[in-house]
Order: structure tokens, then sequence, then C-alpha cells
């Protein structure tokens, strides 16, 4: 059985999860928020696949009108409702048929990346977009290394952690650079794309969020033969110095309008 994301990879029931997202959030909210900002408005009806903590539905409901936070688990966006009453939390896979109509807005990040069929769910997404409305993705990308020897415990573990998800669940950390070609081809206009890169120090939202991908997947990496326990006890502990400074991933936003 072919294995997908949340199976055993970022499964919302494990202890971790919540906090690793959290990080993620604190890591890139800032930069979505930005480019979101440019594009929501008032009585807008908006989309967020992939809601995680729903932190990004909530402040989409801040200027919306309605928005729903669709996810494939929702165990930790059970008390979005509750504090955001315009939100509407939608337990579905977005690779089926959602039945939720179209929307002037769609955001997703960080899923098209994780799936092997993206350029289907890709084409979904596009027809979710009602015309005259917009859609957002984003998605990791691989950085290159700037500071450190490329044979360094954080850089080998970086690497092989992509290579782990790749082979484990078919994740592409390249996908996103194809989206501006992508878009154009399935006849959305004015479309942008940009760049956003933190750093990975002991005390930022990247490095925490490293800390925590990197023990996660330390079993899986080591199981394959990609590592072995010293190697990424070197790179955990060579985060935590003060003194660390490198670029983990970044996050390539695109996005696009439908024509009338």
């Amino acid at each position: 059985m072919t294995e997908l994301y949340g199976d055993t990879v970022f499964g919302a029931g494990n202890d971790l999860e919540a906090m690793r997202l959290d990080a993620l959030s604190r890591m890139f909210d800032p930069a979505t928020r930005s480019r979101l900002a440019q594009l929501a408005r008032p009585g807008m009806r908006c989309l967020d696949v992939g809601a995680g903590l729903g932190r990004i539905s909530g402040w989409l409901a801040e200027v919306c009108a309605e928005v729903i936070a669709l996810d494939v688990d929702t165990r930790l966006l059970t008390n979005l409702p509750k504090v955001f009453p315009t939100v509407r939390v939608v337990e579905a896979d977005v690779t089926g048929d959602l039945g939720l109509g179209t929307f002037d807005l769609v955001h997703c990040r960080l899923v098209l990346m994780h799936l092997r069929n993206r350029e289907e769910v890709l084409r979904r997404l596009v027809d979710l977009v009602a015309p005259g409305g917009w859609l957002v993705l984003g998605e990791a990308f691989e950085a290159p290394v700037v500071t450190g020897p490329p044979d360094s415990p954080f850089c080998r573990m970086m690497d092989k952690h992509w290579r782990g998800l790749e082979r484990s669940i078919g994740t592409d950390g390249k996908w996103g650079l194809r989206y501006p070609e992508l878009l154009r081809q399935a006849g959305l206009v004015d479309v942008g794309v940009e760049m956003y890169q933190p750093s990975v120090t002991s005390t930022s939202a990247a490095g925490e969020f490293f800390q925590l991908n990197f023990q996660h997947l330390r079993g899986r990496v080591v199981a394959d033969g990609l590592l072995d326990d010293e190697t990424v006890d070197a790179a955990l502990e060579a985060m935590r110095s003060p003194d660390f400074s490198e670029l983990g991933m970044g996050l390539l936003t695109a996005w696009a309008h439908k024509p009338r």
C-alpha cells in the first residue's frame, strides 16, 4: 500500500505534531499573510486547503465573509470555529470531489509537494476558483548551503531528510518552481511568484521546526540507511549552538487570477 502524508509521516496523532506545525506557522505565516493581504477583500468566500492549525484560516476570517478550513485530519482544528465563527471546518481529502462550490480566493500551502498526484490536484484547485478569483499556492523548496560545508552533519541531515520524504511519501522539494509555468498553462493570468527564506538558528522558528522535523524523521532516515544515529545527533547538537546560522528551506509562493 502506498504511504501518504499523515499516515505515519507527520500524522496529527503524533505527540509533537502540534508543536511542529506551530513552529512552521511562526516560520512562514508572516510571508503568507503579507501576500494574502494584497488579495483578500471583504465579502470574499475563501478556501484554505491543508489548514493545519488554522492560523491562516483565522486570519482570513478577520478580512473575508466566509472561510472554509479544509484538512484531511481536522483534530487540530476543533477550536477554530469557536474563536472565528465565520470559519467552517471541513474534513475531506482534496484529491476527491469536495462538493463545496467555487471560491473568490483559494489558498493551499505545503500540500501538493507531498502528493504523488499533484498535477491532478492542481487542476482541481484551479476549478475551485470562481471567475475573477485568485489562487495562491505555497510550497517549501530545498535551499542551498550558504555558510557551512556540504558534508557537515546538519547539511547531510537536511539532504537526507528530503530524500527520506521523497522515498516514503513522494515529496518533491522542487515542485513549486514549476508553478508559474503550470498556472499559465491552466489559463490563469496575472501570475506572480516570490520566495522567502528564513534562517535556521538556535532561537528561530525555523530552527525549532527543523529540530522537531529531524527528531520525527530520524528513525526512518536511520532505518533506510541514509544516515547513522551519530550523524543525526551531531546535526541536532550543532543546531543548539548559539553561533549556528544556516538556511533550511524557503517558501515559494505563487499566485494567479482566473479571468472572468
